[in-house]
Parts: C-alpha cells; structure tokens; sequence
C-alpha cells in the first residue's frame, strides 16, 4: 500500500496535477524535481537523436530487409554520434533529428562494449553535443537518473530513476568495466541514449535492459569517454593485456581475495616478477577484491605504459611494475541485438572454485 500511495504522488506531481494542500515543503520538493527533469530534457533534447541502420538479407531466393532503430546522442560539433547495439553489417545508416533525416556512416566500433561511432554525412543546422565531464565523485545509490531516448517511433522524451548499485558481474559473465544498474525503465529503441544526473552532468549511455526486474545497466561515462577518445582516433579501441588468470579464494578471515594461478605464456605478466600464489591488492592504486575490480582496471590500462601492482608474498608487500600490452583477443559481447541480456545468464554466480582467466587475459 505505502509503494503505491508513493508512486502515485510521484505520478501527480510529475503530470503537474495540483496535490492537496498541507504537503509543505514536500509538495516544494516534487515541483523542484519535476522543474529539473524538465530542464534537463530541455538542455538535452537537440542531442539525442533514433538511429536507424538497415540491411538487405537475401534467403530462399528472397530478400529480406531488417532495419533495426535505437536511440544515439551527438558526442561533437563535427557531428559524431554514440550509439550501441547498432545493426551488424548494415548497408545503410541514418539518423532522424527533429524531423529531418541524414545519412551517417560508421567510423569505428567496440566489440566489448558494442558502442558504435558514426558521422553524419550532413550536420543539422540546430543541434548540440554531449560533453563529458568527470564526476568529483563516484555517483552515491539513490541517486536519481534523468535519461532521454527514442521509444520506437515516438518522440524523444525524457524518463526518470535511480541508480541503484554497480555491478561487474551477470550471472557468471564478467562485465568488461563496471556497470551501473538503475531503475530507468528501457523499452524498444531506448538502448544508446544519454544518462544524467540532477545537476545535468553526463553519467552514462543505456546499455541493456533488464524488463522482468524492471532495471536496466548504464555503461558508465569514463567508460565512454575511454572508447569514444580511441574509436575518433583509430575506429578501434586498443585495451589493455597483463596475461595472468587468477582464483578468488577464502583468506583466513573469511574474506576473498584474488591470488594470481598461472600466466598466459609470453604475457607481460609471465616476463614480470609477479610469481603464481601471490596475491593482489592494489593496481596503479585501486585496490583488488574481486574479479571484476581486476577487470576493471584492465580496461582502462593504457597499451605502451607500465601499471603498478601491489602483491602480497609470504607476508610483505611487493611493489612491481607491469607492462600493459594490447588486448590480443576480445571477448565476445554477452548482449543479445535488442538491448537485453540472454536469460542463459541468469544463473547461480557463487561458485568461487576453479580457474578463471581474467582482466581481459583471454588466451590468443
């Protein structure tokens, strides 16, 4: 009953309904929150743009045409766009801004993360541009998410939620950073559309939905930025290889901890003085708990520099220095083409025996 009589406040508030006197400063707050939803799409709107990609698919001497749509945001004045999820193999790409229409082509893409760049043939003669900034701070749980999108051939609109935790892991499938789960509800079309926060500030584009919890992850911002500086230069993003698999294992105080198993043979990590047995705890600063702490900073580990990894052996802390080599293989996205994640991942994830090849270190 309480959820209810909560939503449905929220429901009148935000439909600009007048509420019944006596909220006070309650009723100040749902206004004040409905006014920045308001600005936020306001500010965004001439963003966001539907992505539509199409290919001719010929089967049983018939050809068929797909044409898949999404939701995609300008990145620059030159007129680039991120997108995910987009068409693989599509003969034509276009966008539709404001009503008007323009042909794009792809200029890189990300197999990890499926996130697609494209530049449109022609600019818009009224458009702006995503910028991305770094957040002072990690975004708290509870925060409240303001994304815009395209619903299927509806018009760009903005929906509301709050981030609810992050999170490495699905089922058994190892994200390839950490992801933001939150409670923006995504339909068809609304996966590759910008996040905010309240202060408008960008927190990530919507990466697959999670409709029978009602939640959906964000890719976060610096990941973004990550792939958006490597694909504008390159159309390729280079990740980083340390070549080591690893255990999480029970410590004596009943706590895990990653302890490296065995190295990939001619890996940076196999040539370094990293030993099997030790255990991690920091690289180039951030602490190691868990697996996807260690894929993490894998992502974001540069090819051509060296990282610091912090160990322990035989009761000291070793501090040794490992190269960063590129990525040799990249592992196969665990997105289905719709934006949403395959049930066959919803399984039991607590199974902590066994080797598990990490951080990217996908045997060549």
């Amino acid at each position: 009953m309480g959820r209810t009589l909560t939503a449905l406040l929220s429901v009148l508030v935000l439909s600009s309904i007048t509420l019944p006197r006596g909220l006070g400063k309650d009723t100040e707050t749902f206004l004040t929150l409905q006014s920045r939803i308001q600005e936020i799409f306001k500010q965004s709107e001439k963003s966001v743009v539907r992505v539509k990609a199409a290919r001719a698919q010929k089967a049983d001497q018939k050809v068929r045409r797909m044409l898949k749509m999404g939701s995609g945001f300008f990145i620059s004045k030159e007129g680039h766009v991120l997108t995910t999820g987009l068409l693989k193999d599509p003969d034509r790409i276009w966008i539709e801004h404001r009503n008007s229409y323009f042909l794009a082509e792809r200029i890189g893409h990300d197999p990890l993360c499926n996130l697609s760049l494209l530049k449109v043939s022609k600019k818009p003669l009224d458009f702006t541009y995503v910028s991305f900034s770094k957040p002072k701070e990690e975004l708290a749980v509870g925060s409240i998410l303001v994304g815009v999108t395209c619903a299927l051939e509806f018009k760009i609109a903005p929906t509301y939620g709050i981030m609810q935790s992050h999170e490495f892991l699905f089922g058994k499938t190892l994200f390839p950073t950490k992801m933001i789960r939150s409670s923006l509800p995504l339909g068809l079309g609304e996966v590759g559309a910008p996040v905010f926060d309240l202060q408008g500030r960008f927190i990530g584009i919507t990466y697959a939905a999670l409709p029978d919890l009602g939640s959906s992850f964000l890719l976060p911002a610096s990941a973004c930025s990550r792939i958006r500086d490597d694909l504008l230069l390159s159309g390729k993003v280079d990740y980083g290889w340390f070549g080591i698999t690893v255990n999480r294992t029970l410590n004596k105080d009943n706590g895990f901890e990653i302890k490296i198993d065995d190295f990939v043979e001619g890996s940076p990590g196999s040539k370094s003085n990293l030993r099997k047995g030790d255990v991690l705890k920091k690289i180039s600063g951030t602490s190691i708990r868990s697996r996807g702490e260690l894929a993490q900073a894998s992502f974001f580990a540069r090819p051509g520099t060296f990282v610091e990894f912090v160990v322990e052996r035989d009761s000291r802390e070793l501090k040794i220095p490992v190269e960063v080599v590129t990525r040799p293989m990249v592992h196969k996205n665990m997105l289905a083409e719709n934006g949403s994640l395959p049930d066959s991942n919803l399984t039991d994830s607590r199974n902590v025996g066994g080797n598990e090849d990490i951080n990217g270190s996908q045997t060549p």
